[in-house]
Order: C-alpha cells, then structure tokens, then sequence
C-alpha cells in the first residue's frame, strides 16, 4: 500500500487493531478517488468466506467523508447480499479498537454489536488536515498555512485555518472547466490565460 496517502496512519492503525484481536482481514486496499469524487480517501477491508463463519465473506468500507459501512458478502467476494452503513459508529473516525470490535462481530457471528461508539481516534484531527492539503495540492494550491507569492502583484496571502470560501456553481450551464477555474480564483490562484 502506498504510504504518501493523508489516510496512511488511520489504515496502519485499524489494521494493526485487526490483527491484534486476530481477525486480520484478507485484503486491505486503501486509495484516494479521483477528482470527480473530489479526492476523497477510502479504505476497503474484506474477509472472504475462509476467513469468516463459513457463511460467506464480509467487507467494511471507509470513506473519509461518509464513515463506516459494511456489506455481506455470498461465498464469492463479488456477490453482495447486503450493504449499509453501520450504524453503531457516531464518528467518521471511530477507534480502531471499536472497528476491531466490530470486525469481530461480524467475521465471527454475521451480526451488529449492539454497542454505540462514539469516541473519535486521537489521530483524526491530523489526517483530516493532511487530507485537506493533500486535496489543495492536487487542485494547485498551496496546503494551508503556507506563504505563497501571489502572481498578481501581492506580496503573499495566508489561508487561516477554518477560513473558506462559498461558491456556487450551476451544473447546467458552468462547464467542468469553468468550475475549476472558479474554485482555483476563489483561493487566489488565477488559471493561466
């Protein structure tokens, strides 16, 4: 897995967590989606069914805007029974002791804790940030914080954190292009002409 990902750390420790309650899953594929579902993170474990109750396999998927959700799987890992968010996460970043717990239950027995978890990782707030410049990068701009040169005749500008910008683009009319160049102007990062 590459390691230059925002979410590297918050993958390393749910998966050291899985393989400490000894239900380490069979396969752990973490990535970033691409620019048309904005650079997001996400991380994908699956178990398949030698490695559960023999039933069939299970997966739990990630997305670092949306949490948790987690799916049945049939004997094959291509066949989906079900899929639903889990509920018993308040958190997108639960600890990757509750999502071991979790895990647990469903690799052994196919069923939801009845628990609730609600408490955050001690490193959420970092991979959030990481994630964030990581997406600033990839649009051209620099990661929050950072001094740039404007090349509009200032002499820097600084984007304070919790500081945004609201911009409303008409899907019907703006073309990607156009929304791109937007959302670049609206950070101070004019596109070449």
């Amino acid at each position: 897995m590459p390691q230059g990902l925002a979410h590297w750390p918050y993958v390393q420790a749910v998966d050291e967590a899985l393989a400490g309650r000894g239900v380490p899953p069979g396969t752990v594929r973490a990535d970033c989606h691409g620019l048309e579902r904005g650079f997001s993170a996400y991380m994908r474990l699956t178990w398949d069914a030698s490695r559960t109750s023999g039933r069939g396999g299970i997966r739990l998927h990630w997305e670092e805007r949306t949490g948790w959700a987690y799916a049945l799987l049939g004997l094959s890992p291509a066949d989906v029974l079900f899929y639903s968010v889990l509920p018993t996460f308040r958190t997108i970043f639960p600890t990757p002791q509750a999502v071991a717990d979790v895990a647990e239950n469903l690799v052994h027995r196919r069923r939801l804790p009845e628990d609730e978890y609600r408490t955050e990782w001690d490193g959420a707030r970092a991979v959030r940030a990481a994630a964030r410049d990581y997406r600033r990068i990839r649009l051209g701009l620099p990661p929050v914080g950072q001094q740039e040169a404007g090349g509009d005749g200032r002499t820097g500008w600084e984007i304070a954190e919790g500081a945004g910008v609201q911009l409303t683009i008409d899907t019907q009319t703006d073309t990607y292009e156009q929304a791109i160049a937007a959302v670049r102007a609206a950070y101070g990062r004019h596109p070449a002409v």
